[in-house]
This record gives structure tokens, sequence and C-alpha cells, in this order.
């Protein structure tokens, strides 16, 4: 009864930290899914001829879904929560069976949980990708552990289908699996046979795929080294956008970046965070210092976590964008070495109090991280405009004679794009939202005053301040 009580305290605050995702609508990305899998085809969905990434399950299959459930952003948010839940729970039992530890395990998949990076996986329908390999891949290692090998690689499958660096798992498995048994089952064959084939088949994915400049590939040891150090930084808890107020990692930031200590949820955050690590530092130092057995531990902790971290990211190291939504996996490794340390801490009455104190202190900067990322993630101004536009667009007999919707610049429009029409394209994906917002018009089109700044004859205007 009591552990029933202590999971049900966890889910609740969980859902109290994240609840912002329920205001959450759809916007960008998310229409042109909605456009593509609104009629179900399977052979369409899962097919290779195709100009996207190759993640069939969690947008053409998902969405296909989301359109036919009651009220279908809530209950597609409750559906991501749930997987996402999931997850960690797998996750926790998985750590408890590589550890050995069930303090550890706990403490780790604990600060995983609660950390603030999962705004950008959560919130946004079109990163549910993220969540489901998580859940799927946490899921299949914990099979493979126990040698039910049949559910683990249907579990890898559906992986697979949903995100390429599903593909990096094979090696994980194997290598946990041998840590345990000391030898590798013939099973894991058929794990490297269905990575050669969706290797080939994203290989011929991607070769077909128009390639956006941040996402070309720069054989630069600067930017791999760069970019590790930015994804370092996040799971330690710094901004997703401090990256944009910097040169390099070894700047300071820029003016602008400061402005953000005016408010009094970002200094709660960040000197939080601050001072959480500066601690957890400082325990890490005693450990190095006065405890040699755990010392040894502690090293070999570290080193695979942070060899696991790197591998886990390399599909991204080359690459110019950068994306804090990409750490859903990396960093489990991240809270596994703070997990490390607090379940030190915590083998001693005398100091469990300060440990008592890291959690509460890790609880509060993240509830502020939270908050303070679903504003710089911009997923708040991205819903809240496609909420407005959802009561614009119902009034059908403004729009029933239009054949071009023309989406005008406000009249004191600033130098930046994100004030005018260029922004709402992005929000809008493009034309992909006529399909949701005017499902019955077929001949219904779409320009942008960015695009064009004479409004075409017959087109009804909407302007980006209305």
């Amino acid at each position: 009864m009591k552990r029933l009580l202590s999971i049900l305290a966890i889910i609740t605050t969980f859902i109290t930290f994240f609840y912002g995702v329920f205001s959450m609508y759809y916007f960008s990305d998310d229409f042109k899914f909605l456009s593509a899998s609104k009629n179900f085809d399977l052979i369409s969905f899962f097919s290779p001829i195709r100009t996207t990434f190759y993640r069939p399950l969690p947008t053409e299959f998902f969405y296909y879904f989301l359109q036919r459930l009651p009220y279908p952003t809530a209950t597609g948010h409750i559906i991501v929560f749930s997987v996402f839940l999931l997850g960690v729970l797998f996750l926790y039992k998985t750590l408890k069976i590589i550890t050995k530890n069930n303090e550890i395990a706990t403490f780790s998949s604990f600060l995983y949980l609660f950390h603030f990076s999962h705004t950008y996986q959560l919130y946004w329908f079109a990163t549910f990708q993220e969540v489901l390999q998580f859940t799927l891949l946490i899921c299949s290692l914990y099979f493979v552990l126990n040698k039910r090998f049949f559910i683990s690689i249907l579990l890898f499958i559906l992986a697979l289908f949903s995100k390429e660096q599903a593909l990096l798992f094979p090696f994980v498995a194997g290598f946990f699996y041998f840590i345990k048994y000391k030898k590798l089952h013939r099973s894991f064959i058929i794990y490297i046979l269905l990575d050669c084939l969706f290797l080939g088949l994203q290989i011929y994915v991607n070769s077909r795929m128009p390639i956006l400049p941040e996402y070309i590939i720069h054989l630069s040891p600067k930017l791999f080294i760069n970019n590790i150090l930015w994804y370092g930084l996040w799971s330690i808890g710094f901004p997703a956008m401090m990256s944009d107020y910097m040169r390099s990692i070894i700047s300071i930031p820029f003016g602008a970046f400061w402005y953000y200590f005016n408010q009094p949820t970002f200094c709660i955050y960040f000197f939080g965070m601050i001072t959480f690590f500066i601690v957890l530092t400082c325990m890490t130092g005693y450990i190095f210092v006065t405890k040699v057995k755990e010392r040894k531990s502690l090293l070999i902790y570290m080193f695979f976590s942070l060899t696991l971290f790197t591998l886990f990211l390399l599909p991204v190291l080359p690459i110019i964008h950068k994306w804090m939504v990409r750490l859903t996996i990396p960093l489990i490794f991240i809270s596994l070495i703070a997990g490390f340390i607090l379940a030190f801490f915590w083998k001693k009455k005398r100091t469990q109090p300060l440990v008592v104190f890291l959690v509460i202190l890790y609880l509060v900067w993240n509830y502020f991280g939270i908050k303070q990322h679903e504003i710089i993630s911009t997923y708040k101004l991205e819903s809240s405009i496609t909420k407005h536009a959802t009561y614009l667009f119902n009034d059908k007999r403004r729009f029933e004679n239009c054949k071009m919707l023309y989406v005008k610049d406000p009249k004191n429009m600033k130098m930046s794009s994100w004030d005018g029409s260029e922004k709402i394209a992005l929000t809008f994906s493009g034309d992909s939202f006529l399909s949701y917002y005017f499902p019955l018009r077929k001949d219904l089109e779409v320009t942008y005053e960015y695009k064009s700044k004479i409004p075409p004859e017959g087109s009804c205007t909407v302007n980006v301040s209305e």
C-alpha cells in the first residue's frame, strides 16, 4: 500500500509539473501529419517512397488515430503522458537489473522523470516519436535482460518504425546482456539483420529527401566537440536558448541573454540549477578523495554512462541544428551518474538530509525550468496562434467565396520575421493547415505576404494581428 501511494504521489507531481501540456493545440508539423494521415492507407503510411523522415508509427499511424479520438488533443496528450510514464517505469525496472541496486535505480529514474527538457518531448505531438522510441527501446531492453526475446524483437521492430536512432539498440542491448550473462544469445543475429534491413531503408529514404541547410553533414571535429558539450550542458540543466547567445562554448553570452535575469522564474530556475550542480560536484569530489572503493565504481559508471551518452548523440553531432528534444535517451545516462552519487549518500543516515535537500531543490528548479521552457520553446506562442485561428476560421461565411487566403503582415511590422506572416507560415506548416480548418474545401489555397507583397485577385485577407 505504501509503495502504491508513493507511485501515485510521483505521478500526481509529474502531471502537476507538466500540466501545461493540456493547453497545447496542433501547430507546425502537426498539420502536415494530420493532412497526410487523414484517410487510412497502410501501404502509404509505411511506404519508403516519401520526402520526409521514415518514422511512420508516431507520425502517419499515430495521427490517423488521433483524429478519430474523442477530444483528440486532450486524449492525445493523455496517451503521450501514459506512454512516457510506462517508459520511466521500465527504466526503473531495467536499471534495477543492470545496477543491482534499488536506490541507484530509484534516484536515477526520479531525476530523469522530472527533468525540464521533457517539455520538448511531451508538449508537441510531432515529438511523440521521441517518447515512443524511448519507451519501446527501454521495454525491449528489459525483456532482453529477462531472456524474453520474442517480445523484445517485436518492440525493437516497432522502435525502428518510430525513429532511426533505434539502430543503435542491438549494440547497447548486446553489451548489457553480455555483462549480465557473460555470453551472447543467438537471437542477437536477428537484431543485427533487422538493423541492416532498416539501415538500408533509412539510406534509401534519406537519399530522396530534400536536405535543409541546417541538416547538412559537416565532418568537423570542432562541430562535434561543440555539439557534445552543448548537449552535455543541457542535460545538466542549462537553458535551451543559451547556445543562441554564445559564439562558442567558451565565449561570454551576448548582452540580450542577461535580460532573462530580470524574470523571477528564470532566476529561481537558473540559480537553483547552479546550486544543485555545485553541491553535487562537491559530493562527487568527496567520493573521489575519501572513498577508494566507491571511487572505482563511480569512475566505471561515469565512463560507461558518458560513452553511451555520446553514442546516442552520434547521429546529430555532425549537423548544425541543435535541439534539446534529442536528449530523450542520452539523458538517461547523465541521470544514472547523479543517481549513483545520491544513492551513495543516502546509505548513511547522517547524510540523508543532504539528499532530501537536493531532491527538493531539484524539483524546485526543474518546475521553474519547465515554466520557462514552455516559453523558450515557443510552444505556448504556436499553440495560442492556432487556437485563435480555430475561432477565426470557424466563420465559414467570411471565407465561403474565397479561392485564396492572403496572410498579411501587421502594420507596425518589426524587423524580426517572428512578428509577421513568415512566422505564421511556419506555425501553419505552409498550406497544410487548410485540410484541417477547411476539410471540405479542395479548391482553397493560401499565400503569405513575405512571399508576395500584392494580394492575389479574389483573395480574402487575414491579418496577422487578428
